[in-house]
């Protein structure tokens, strides 16, 4: 087979790690300013040797590999999936190291205790990093100032992805548009894809702008709303401490809410709004009309489904956290329990679908949905009656040509073809993956806790955040394994994951042949 034949170049593969690696590099080293204006002087060393290190290592690599051949798409699936590991591994570091520096001057904090374990530092870097928002910080405790900023850099810088950031300071032509495919990106706004990331990253600051004065207008402590904007923007969903947002009041959520679906509308059409002035364009789309017709839709039938079961109560919360699902977001502005099985079903089908390709949300994506049902569609017209004596005369023809596709199989224009047929594929590697996971996650979870498995099960894969619970501290270390394994499949949309993982033991046998 030729899929098993591929050659790998594994010098070209690092060098763009190591492009990579500047990222979190040039993050600790920003972080640094924020530890000095907090006077959180024992968080500068560990800040100051990552950056140097992630720089300086990202430097090594990407020098190594400039007389390296260069880098297919293939190998820019398996610089996305290991460039998210090695970047996330980079960012874990601080949390880790200042929580045992705050315990060691003798802190008492029990967030800080959860930190100082290494996986549970490595799963909040890798929550961050994807932008899903699961999080081990669920106890109170002193927290300093700089590993919060870490936390919501994280999922800003997550949000819009590692190769976007790197794309706008660079110029990698050909390899930068197979990188940000491998990405999952597929918008361009500019047929320089240089170009394309500066707009986005244009845009995409603009927006955290606009979220972090409107918190900062409704009474938000500017701390909070600087921290809360870039996990909005991002529909990251980080807050600073573990009652998330119900503390907040209405007006406050209800401006999260408008910053989550900003943030989950396609770039490119921020764009054409932005640069073109074509506000039409945000109900042209039909993604985007899908878009909203689920955030009204289900937000309605999430109160009717509250009634129903007996609840009058928390009207304004269960549309939030309808919205929040539906845009992956994972802010909450209710403890998960109150709600009945039939409405944490509804929130799981929500995270499943996520929001609009091109950008920040997670989940499936509705432009896929539009796909799996067009291909529905196209069955049932072959079915007609009009279609009949087409298919009789195909089934004709396919005895002159029996290499031809069986009588009565309707085939759209190649585009179209290949856009079923991804979609089909994604379908089908996301739902295997989410009963993967919920499979083995059931290992540890008591009695009667199914739904609720799930539910934590697809937060992770469509890297949402909101959890019923499952996910915590004491939670099994494999278990955790596995969430961290969800999330980072989620973020790359399993391909590039599976890519990578079919590489290994291809090189690995050729290393053998040769030996």
């Amino acid at each position: 087979m030729s899929l098993l034949k591929q050659k790998i170049h594994w010098s070209a593969i690092f060098g763009q790690i190591g492009l990579l690696l500047h990222v979190p590099g040039g993050m600790a080293l920003i972080t640094i300013g924020i530890c000095a204006l907090f006077k959180e002087w024992y968080a500068i060393l560990p800040f100051a040797l990552i950056g140097l290190f992630g720089i300086g290592l990202g430097q090594l690599l990407y020098r190594l590999s400039l007389k390296a051949k260069a880098a297919h798409l293939w190998d820019a699936m398996i610089i996305a999936a290991l460039g998210w590991v090695f970047c996330s591994l980079l960012a874990a570091i601080p949390i880790y190291w200042i929580s045992h520096i705050q315990l060691s001057r003798g802190v008492e904090s029990e967030v800080m205790r959860v930190f100082a374990q290494p996986l549970n530092a490595l799963f909040e870097s890798i929550s961050g990093f994807t932008s899903t928002g699961l999080t081990m910080m669920q106890h109170e405790g002193p927290f300093p100032r700089a590993l919060q900023w870490w936390r919501s850099l994280l999922q800003w810088t997550g949000g819009l992805g590692l190769v976007v950031f790197v794309l706008a300071l660079t110029h990698l032509n050909r390899s930068g548009y197979q990188l940000y495919y491998a990405e999952a990106h597929t918008e361009k706004m500019s047929s320089n894809i240089t170009k394309t990331a500066h707009w986005i990253w244009g845009i995409y600051l603009s927006y955290t702008t606009i979220a972090f004065l409107l918190f900062l207008t409704l009474g938000m402590p500017s701390w909070e709303a600087i921290n809360h904007a870039m996990t909005v923007i991002s529909t990251g969903g980080f807050t600073l401490t573990p009652s998330n947002f119900q503390n907040y009041d209405t007006a406050i959520q209800i401006s999260a809410l408008f910053i989550m679906i900003v943030g989950t509308i396609s770039f490119a059409l921020h764009f054409q709004v932005i640069h073109e002035r074509n506000w039409m364009v945000l109900w042209k789309s039909m993604q985007h009309r899908l878009l909203y017709f689920f955030l009204i839709g289900g937000g309605l039938l999430i109160l009717l489904l509250n009634f129903w079961n007996g609840s009058r109560d928390h009207i304004s919360d269960s549309i939030f956290e309808w919205v929040s699902a539906l845009t992956t977001c994972g802010y909450s502005a209710i403890n998960l329990s109150f709600f009945s099985p039939m409405v944490k079903l509804m929130l799981i089908i929500g995270m499943f679908i996520g929001g609009a390709t091109g950008s920040t949300a997670g989940g499936l994506k509705i432009r896929r949905i539009i796909y799996l049902f067009s291909g529905i569609f196209l069955r049932l017209i072959s079915l007609t009656q009009k279609k009949e004596r087409a298919t009789i005369r195909d089934k004709q023809v396919s005895k002159e040509h029996p290499e031809e596709e069986p009588a009565g199989t309707i085939l759209p224009h190649t585009v179209q073809s290949e856009r079923l047929f991804t979609a089909g594929v994604l379908f089908t590697l996301w739902t295997t993956s989410l009963l993967l996971g919920w499979f083995f996650i059931l290992r540890w979870v008591p009695d009667g806790g199914a739904l609720d498995a799930l539910f934590d099960v697809t937060s992770a894969l469509s890297n949402v955040g909101l959890t019923s619970g499952i996910v915590n501290p004491d939670f099994s270390s494999i278990g955790k394994c596995i969430f961290m394994f969800l999330m980072w499949i989620g973020r790359l949309e399993i391909i590039p994951a599976l890519v990578l993982l079919l590489s290994l033991p291809m090189s690995l046998r050729k290393d053998g042949k040769k030996s």
